[in-house]
């Protein structure tokens, strides 16, 4: 293993010009014994250009990792090379290491990818000046959700390529916008790029899913991997709303027998990528100081679009489908508590 470190690189990141020992079989939680920090790593193929593949920007969303670890055993990659050659991006290993999404004084690892001065949008920087030289065929970001959702692929631009990318994922697919400071909007300017949603981290069913993906992309010609597949009947969305809540209120599901800013129906989870009719009750709030906020992707506020407050109930006002709604308090005040989307045409080709 050669650690390519030197004083021109960001202090945050390292780089490995091959797979580090024992990261094959290292435990989520001690990661850090075998990576000091966010780590890029080349993993030498019999093909280049390379495959991107990024995993743990978020801490507590393993399956992306898991995966990895079972690639590199099955292609036995720590004494041969891979069918394609992979860089491979571990990123916020602390978070991972303590089991939760991001630590309580950094910024969300999947939100510093558009600029900014803090230490992390610096390595943000110095990781996509190391892929752009590198120039991938494809890239790949891999998540878990905390709600209830289907497997499904993310998309940023709606050319071919990206549409028959995540095709080969998931029927489900979601072209999103906002928000802007992701990885995978950063990488889709340097080649195909998709972001996939593998249900509850290490979940079984996801893991095997996304490993099954990752083969299909290290092995497939891009010209395969990029044209439509056989069965290309997609349930399409575009995300058009973000929904907030205030930062510091106290959430509830189901009959909240104690004091809560907002009570939520119990089932919220049930809802997400359904069909949710205008007078759908979500729940209720202490007043109209601890509501739900609705931005759209220009950044405006069209809470009132979208929910009515009549006698503090949280009711809708128009249909919609709903994603990411979770129960999950502490990932809903990190980040949010779900996204509004609506049916999106494809230009087949």
């Amino acid at each position: 293993m050669e650690n390519l470190n030197d004083s021109m690189t960001s202090p945050e990141l390292s780089l490995f010009s091959s797979i580090p020992e024992r990261l094959s079989t290292v435990s989520v939680k001690e990661l850090g014994t075998v990576l000091p920090g966010p780590s890029l790593i080349e993993i030498p193929g019999k093909i280049s250009p390379p495959l991107f593949i990024s995993v743990l920007l978020h801490g507590n969303e393993t399956t992306g990792f898991l995966a990895m670890q079972e690639i590199i055993e099955k292609f036995n990659l720590l004494s041969k090379p891979s069918p394609r050659e992979i860089l491979l991006f571990v990123g916020n290993i602390n978070a991972a290491m303590l089991g939760v999404r991001r630590q309580t004084d950094e910024p969300d690892y999947n939100r510093i990818w558009n600029g900014g001065n803090r230490p992390e949008h610096f390595l943000a920087k110095e990781v996509i000046n190391q892929v752009s030289r590198r120039k991938p065929f494809a890239a790949i970001d891999i998540h878990n959700n905390t709600g209830k959702n289907p497997h499904y692929a993310c998309i940023n631009r709606t050319n071919g390529a990206f549409i028959n990318l995540a095709r080969r994922f998931s029927k489900t697919i979601v072209y999103f916008t906002e928000p802007h400071e992701v990885i995978s909007i950063a990488l889709s300017r340097l080649c195909p790029s998709v972001t996939l949603e593998c249900g509850f981290s290490g979940d079984s069913g996801g893991l095997s899913h996304v490993g099954k993906y990752i083969e299909h992309c290290l092995t497939l010609p891009p010209e395969k991997l990029f044209s439509p597949p056989a069965n290309r009947h997609n349930d399409v969305y575009h995300t058009i709303a973000r929904i907030t809540v205030p930062d510091r209120s106290h959430l509830g599901f189901g009959t909240c027998p104690g004091p809560v800013d907002i009570c939520f129906r119990d089932d919220l989870e049930e809802l997400n990528f359904t069909t949710v009719p205008k007078g759908t009750k979500l729940g209720k709030s202490a007043g109209n100081s601890n509501n739900l906020k609705v931005t759209d992707n220009n950044d405006r506020d069209v809470t009132t679009e979208y929910f009515s407050f009549d006698g503090n109930a949280i009711t809708t006002r128009k249909t919609m489908t709903p994603s990411m709604f979770t129960k999950n308090e502490t990932i809903i005040h990190q980040d949010c508590f779900g996204y509004i989307m609506e049916p999106y045409p494809l230009n087949d080709e």
